[in-house]
C-alpha cells in the first residue's frame, strides 16, 4: 500500500484506524476514501487484518460513501458478525445488486435478523423462484417472526398451490404466526371464515378449525 496515498501519510491513517475512539477511526476511514485513488484495494487489504471496531467503523463509512464498494460488501456477507451479514445486504439491495438467487442463499443464514431481512427485500424483488425456500421458512424455521415474515411473503407471491404448506402452519405454537396463516390462505383462496384478530380463544379455534375442515374437503375432492 505504500505510494497508493497521497497528502496525509498511511502510517499516520493506519495509526488513527487503531485508535480506541469509534469516531477517529471513522475518521481515517474517510480519509482512505479522500486519499486514496484505489480505495477498494487498500480497504480490502486493511478488512483482511482489521479487529472488529475498525472493521465495523470501515463499514459504516463505506455504506454512506458516494463510490460503489459492492464487491468489498458482497465478501462481509460471509462475515462471522451477523451485524456485518445484516449491513452488507441492505446495502447490496439498495444499490439494486440483490437478486432472487442471493435471497435464496442467504434465506439459509445462521442469523434470525438477517433472514427477516432478506424476507423484507425479496418482497420488492418480484421474482417468485425462491417461494419453495420462503414456505419451507414458513413452517420450519426456528424463529416464529422468520415464520410470520415468511408467510406475509407467500400471501403476495403465493397461488393456490402453495396452500398445503400453509395450512401447516395452522399447527404453529405461536398464536400470532397461525394468526398470520389464516390471512394468508384468506389472500389465496378468497375463501373466509371469519376475522382472526381480536376474537376470543374459542372463536379462534373455531376459525382455523373451519380452515382444516375445508381443506379436508379440498383434497376429497382433488
Amino acid at each position: 500500500m505504500e505510494g497508493v496515498l497521497k497528502g496525509i501519510g498511511l502510517n499516520q491513517i493506519l495509526q488513527d484506524l487503531r485508535d480506541t475512539d469509534p469516531e477517529i477511526k471513522r475518521l481515517a476511514a474517510r480519509a482512505l476514501l479522500s486519499e486514496s485513488p484505489s480505495p477498494d484495494t487498500v480497504i480490502t487489504d486493511i478488512l483482511e487484518d482489521a479487529d472488529r471496531p475498525t472493521a465495523m467503523a470501515i463499514y459504516d463509512v463505506l455504506f454512506d460513501a458516494d463510490s460503489d464498494f459492492t464487491p468489498i460488501f458482497n465478501n462481509a456477507t460471509l462475515d462471522s458478525d451477523p451485524r456485518v451479514r445484516r449491513q452488507a445486504i441492505r446495502y447490496l439491495f439498495r444499490r439494486g445488486r440483490f437478486g432472487a438467487e442471493d435471497g435464496i442463499r442467504w434465506l439459509k443464514d445462521s442469523d434470525p435478523y438477517v433472514r427477516r431481512r432478506v424476507i423484507s427485500y425479496l418482497f420488492w424483488v418480484h421474482d417468485r423462484s425462491a417461494i419453495e425456500e420462503v414456505l419451507g421458512l414458513a413452517t420450519r424455521d426456528p424463529d416464529s417472526l422468520v415464520r410470520k415474515d415468511a408467510l406475509r411473503l407467500v400471501s403476495i407471491w403465493g397461488q393456490k398451490t402453495d396452500v398445503p404448506q400453509v395450512i401447516k402452519a395452522l399447527e404453529d405454537p405461536c398464536v400470532d404466526v397461525r394468526i398470520q396463516a389464516i390471512q394468508t390462505l384468506r389472500r389465496l383462496t378468497g375463501e373466509d371464515f371469519g376475522e382472526p384478530l381480536g376474537v376470543s380463544d374459542d372463536q379462534f379455534e373455531w376459525i382455523v378449525a373451519k380452515w382444516q375442515g375445508w381443506w379436508e374437503i379440498m383434497k376429497e375432492r382433488a
